[in-house]
């Protein structure tokens, strides 16, 4: 028994100085204050936050670093914490400031803890500077206000969607475009995002694509609004992930196109209607769009010829003349008779060739300059 005493008691000094370096270099300010609001000790973190040495602040009232707005309150609280002491959070609810010994505030969050002494109760308060998540704090509600901005004044549809298909939230653009009167309408109505679309195989493809890539761009597809009547849109949609990165949603935004369609459709009947083969190509002499003669004329199908590459067209030994000739003719399109090349000749897709007079027009679109070349066989002209 007497060696655990002499132990014991060789050990206090060891114990004392582990819980100095404790108190002193714990990352948050401690202060401690007797049951008379006067100030016990502070730490070095303390001195740090509040701008005093523990010198000037021992022996103080603790409303030393209270702002004066605060101190009624801080009292009211501190006395109800003296009759009925526990470990607690003091901010849990309302915001608390501390001041510094130049006068500036900041805010903190406070936990209070306790010692009982023979004197009466010792408060442990644990003061932490959140400044910094104060500032966090605001910039995500600027953030989140710029977002809720965007969101309820794009003029674009924007949503979200489960896997299952079901509506997450709509803004006000999606809601109008669907034919609905509120975004609670349209959620509690469309639980089953397939069954908008004309062709319930699009929307299948569609998550599939997003499956495959995380996303997909300028997906146009016809759709029902809520009076049945039916629309055509073009979305640009992204996965949502899950912690474990699984697919479980779309976001993305709808745009309503069906004028651009029936123009297209339009553009399409009347080009089809002319005697000559007309192709419209891009700057990088892709082919955007054909009417019938053109595949009549050359012998391609029109999936055959659509988005590959006009110089299919043109017999081998023409073609850098030709895309030569294209490169020039984007930097300063004009409407003007060309030829495929010096012989003005063209090339079907069974390799026979076949003599041609060519008018080239610019067109300007959203995505750019386009060419409009109008074809026509002159062989029994050459006959």
């Amino acid at each position: 028994m007497n060696d655990i005493k002499k132990n014991t008691g060789s050990n206090l000094p060891e114990v004392n100085t582990l819980f100095k370096s404790l108190f002193d270099f714990a990352p948050d300010a401690i202060i401690v204050v007797n049951n008379k609001g006067i100030i016990l000790n502070a730490n070095a973190q303390a001195e740090k936050i509040f701008g005093y040495t523990a010198q000037e602040l021992i022996g103080k009232p603790v409303d030393l670093i209270i702002p004066e707005s605060f101190r009624e309150k801080h009292n009211l609280k501190m006395k109800e914490f003296m009759q009925h002491p526990r470990i607690r959070l003091m901010g849990a609810d309302l915001e608390l400031y501390a001041l510094r010994k130049d006068g500036s505030e900041f805010p903190v969050d406070i936990a209070l803890g306790y010692i009982e002494t023979p004197d009466g109760i010792n408060v442990l308060s644990i003061v932490r500077d959140i400044t910094e998540h104060k500032k966090m704090e605001e910039a995500i509600k600027i953030s989140e206000a710029k977002y809720r901005g965007i969101f309820e004044n794009a003029a674009e549809g924007i949503f979200q969607t489960t896997k299952n298909g079901r509506f997450l939230s709509a803004n006000p653009a999606c809601v109008e475009l669907l034919g609905y009167s509120s975004a609670e309408e349209l959620i509690a109505t469309v639980t089953d995002t397939r069954k908008l679309y004309a062709d319930p195989g699009r929307r299948l493809h569609l998550f599939r694509l997003i499956q495959a890539d995380g996303k997909v761009s300028d997906f146009e597809a016809q759709i029902f609004r809520k009076d049945e009547s039916k629309i055509w849109v073009s979305i640009n949609a992204h996965a949502l992930r899950d912690t474990k990165g699984m697919v479980v949603g779309l976001e993305g935004m709808v745009i309503d196109i069906t004028h651009r369609k029936r123009a297209q459709k339009n553009f399409q009947m009347l080009i089809d209607g002319t005697p000559d083969a007309i192709i419209a190509i891009d700057q990088n002499a892709h082919i955007l769009l054909i009417n019938s003669k053109t595949e009549r004329l050359f012998g391609y199908s029109r999936l055959e010829l659509l988005g590959g590459s006009y110089d299919i067209l043109i017999p081998m030994r023409y073609r850098g003349k030709h895309i030569a000739y294209c490169k020039s003719y984007f930097a300063d399109p004009t409407t003007k008779i060309m030829a495929l090349h010096l012989s003005s000749v063209a090339r079907r897709r069974d390799g026979s060739e076949f003599p041609v007079e060519i008018n080239m027009s610019p067109l300007e679109t959203d995505e750019g300059i386009i060419a409009v070349i109008d074809i026509r066989d002159i062989s029994e002209k050459k006959s």
